[in-house]
């Protein structure tokens, strides 16, 4: 439920990313075209590209500003499912038998920990969703193996949380994908 109002609060500054970082895929090849014609003269480039984004109305840190006061929520999460005593042994549902640790789901004999590998499923798709440029590929793949095993020993909690909010923020870029075709 607080995954569901957090995002539901966000949601403006969420669509507000998502049209910045529209515009700056749209326009990606006049910056690729600076680039190539003044490829030897680096403070050329960076001034016709500040020109481009004035000209253009785009901010190039418009994609990621949303992002910084949902940095606190996030840290507060963090501090609340690994150190409240309250959330210790509180069990949750399925197999989440612990708030404060690690999920653990045992199949054939084997321990898995099915949440931090549900962010990683969440985190690709949601990134799928948004990449344009193929030059980016590499992202897609790598980022998401790399958040689930930074995942891999917070709380279950915590992973629950993500996964969520991961969840819900791939299916409104999906929504925003389809309404813009």
């Amino acid at each position: 439920l607080f995954a569901i109002v957090i995002k539901i609060i966000f949601h403006p500054l969420q669509a507000k990313s998502q049209k910045s970082i529209r515009k700056m895929q749209e326009i990606q090849p006049k910056i690729s075209a600076l680039k190539e014609k003044y490829k030897n003269d680096t403070q050329r480039i960076s001034q016709e590209t500040m020109k481009l984004y004035k000209k253009e109305g785009v901010n190039p840190v418009g994609g990621c500003l949303p992002m910084l006061p949902q940095m606190p929520i996030f840290l507060s999460l963090y501090f609340l499912f690994t150190t409240t005593i309250e959330l210790r042994q509180a069990p949750f549902a399925l197999w989440v038998t612990d708030l404060s640790l690690p999920d653990e789901l045992v199949i054939g004999g084997f321990s898995l920990r099915l949440l931090p590998l549900l962010v990683a499923l969440s985190m690709f798709i949601q990134q799928k969703l948004t990449m344009k440029d193929p030059k980016q590929a590499i992202l897609v793949y790598t980022m998401p193996l790399l958040m689930g095993f930074f995942f891999w020993s917070m709380s279950s909690g915590f992973n629950l949380y993500w996964v969520l909010f991961n969840t819900m923020t791939a299916g409104q870029q999906f929504i925003a994908n389809r309404s813009l075709k």
